[in-house]
């Protein structure tokens, strides 16, 4: 008979007890004859596999339950005197796996043995993917009855962490993440390559502003929209130049799965070619925003997130000429060609930009940026 178990909720919402599976456990099998472990000498799993589960599947038994747990309450399990199988030459104490639903109807399970005598604590598996929830199961050999508690843990959603703050939140009022010369994740010399993960992978960690280096393919061809990858003087691979428009494209495809968010877009130009920054805007301007422009924010003014949400903002390293006051399809004028941050310190721990000394004005500049960029 297996030993009662009792389960206590200990989450803060309701829970519901869906099944119990009862088996072998193939960690205290033992023969009848002798009474001898067949155990390895090397460690044994706490939480049988697949294949060990499948090869003692004779004493396999099935109980649906459906008993809903509200927060702080407990069920004792107890199963009726089960016959060994008389073909079944060994003895073992039962596992039993316990499988959970919550309101949200996602499932998760664990594997436990009431008979065990230490203390322990398992994840349960989940069984729905991306589930908004990790349960652990903490297992106390208590007496007479050995208890089972069940505790929650919020899963972060890093993909999606804006989708909770208010529209009305200043961009400015928000502590974004960022990543330094994000776009240096590919092979490449050691000074070169400061990130370890490619873009996706930074965006779906949370990262939310993308500090990019650009350098225009043709000096001076606006027609042409290919720009290098670069940091600094070098190119970022190894193996080959890599382009600006792969890292355009990943942003736009994240966006468009989680349209409550918004990327802080830094661009700058860099390298050793002869193109000018006013080139790079022409041509950011007439192959990149103006063909899409619903997917940028490009005014030099702090907007509220609820303005800016599923869109690039453009954070404007390189200085545009105030010649170009009159918009064309390829020239932006000063007031939208992104956040001005031309003033940006190298290697801040710590800096507001623009201050009232970088100005000729005696008026006092309100700060744009707060900024930590300690990279050295």
């Amino acid at each position: 008979m297996s030993s009662p178990l009792t389960v206590r909720n200990l989450t803060s919402t309701a829970i519901s007890l869906l099944r119990v599976e009862r088996f072998e456990d193939p960690n205290t099998l033992q023969s009848k004859a002798n009474g001898y472990f067949f155990s390895s000498k090397t460690t044994t799993h706490a939480t049988p596999t697949a294949p060990e589960l499948s090869g003692h599947a004779q004493s396999f038994n099935c109980q649906d339950l459906e008993v809903i747990l509200q927060p702080f309450e407990s069920y004792t399990l107890s199963f009726p005197s089960l016959a060994q199988p008389s073909s079944t030459a060994t003895l073992s104490s039962p596992t039993l796996r316990i499988t959970i639903q919550t309101a949200n109807n996602e499932r998760h399970r664990v594997d436990t043995n009431p008979s065990y005598t230490q203390k322990s604590t398992q994840t349960f598996t989940a069984l729905s993917a991306s589930p908004s929830t990790t349960y652990k199961a903490i297992f106390h050999p208590s007496k007479p009855t050995p208890h089972l508690a069940i505790h929650s843990n919020h899963v972060p959603r890093y993909s999606s962490w804006m989708a909770t703050l208010p529209d009305n939140l200043p961009v400015s009022a928000i502590s974004i993440p960022g990543a330094h010369n994000a776009h240096t994740h590919y092979c490449a010399l050691p000074s070169v390559r400061c990130q370890v993960h490619d873009i996706q992978t930074q965006l779906d960690n949370g990262i939310r502003f993308l500090d990019i280096r650009v350098q225009p393919v043709h000096a001076t061809d606006v027609s042409k929209k290919e720009l290098y990858l670069v940091h600094g003087a070098f190119p970022v691979s190894l193996t080959g130049p890599k382009y600006f428009d792969p890292v355009l494209q990943t942003c736009y495809t994240f966006l468009a799965a989680n349209p409550r968010e918004t990327i802080l877009l830094s661009l700058k130009r860099e390298g050793i070619g002869s193109a000018t920054d006013d080139h790079l805007a022409r041509i950011l301007q007439k192959h990149y925003i103006a063909r899409n422009p619903a997917a940028w924010y490009t005014q030099n003014k702090i907007p509220y997130l609820g303005s800016v949400r599923g869109k690039l903002v453009l954070v404007r390293r390189y200085t545009v000429e105030s010649s170009t006051s009159t918009s064309t399809s390829d020239s932006p004028d000063v007031q939208n060609a992104g956040l001005d941050a031309t003033a940006w310190p190298h290697n801040a721990t710590h800096a507001v930009f623009p201050s009232s000394s970088s100005s000729s004005s005696s008026q006092c500049i309100t700060p744009t940026f707060c900024l930590q960029d300690f990279c050295e």
